[in-house]
């Protein structure tokens, strides 16, 4: 009994390649580029949101972890100059963080866990060759 199934097909022998098996491996292909090409949309709309000196200094930032938006509370200028660039800071990397964390939460969920650069364009470059990958593989499939 093979352990092959259309849903599962196993491409190692390609002498035994089903056209069950091929017609499989594009779907799952398909459905795969669909949920990535889909994930571009949502890493555009990531933002982090993070804070210093117990919330008085808040920061925002996109999916890429650049600074959208800073927030002082009035009670932060009671503080030094020093103390306040360093709520600035620990704000802005929190955000930051929190960012990067959903980036990768939206990847891993697209790419079934497989770690990826969170650097948006060396993601659209790796996202890019899985797609040129599975053109050749089902081009040599196809030529038998």
């Amino acid at each position: 009994m093979s352990d092959r199934t259309p849903e599962s097909p196993r491409l190692e022998n390609l002498d035994n390649l089903r056209l069950e098996d091929l017609d499989a491996v594009v779907r799952q292909s398909e459905e795969t580029l669909r949920r990535l090409g889909g994930v571009f949309g949502e890493l555009e709309t990531v933002t982090g949101e993070g804070a210093g000196a117990d919330g008085l200094a808040r920061a925002l930032v996109d999916g890429a972890g650049r600074i959208k938006e800073i927030t002082l509370e009035p009670r932060i200028m009671r503080l030094d100059s020093q103390a306040v660039a360093e709520a600035v800071t620990e704000a802005v990397r929190a955000a930051q963080e929190a960012a990067g964390r959903a980036n990768e939460e939206l990847l891993r969920a697209a790419t079934g866990g497989d770690p990826l650069p969170l650097d948006m364009g060396e993601a659209r470059r790796r996202f890019e060759d899985i797609g040129q990958d599975l053109v050749r593989t089902l081009d040599d499939l196809t030529r038998g």
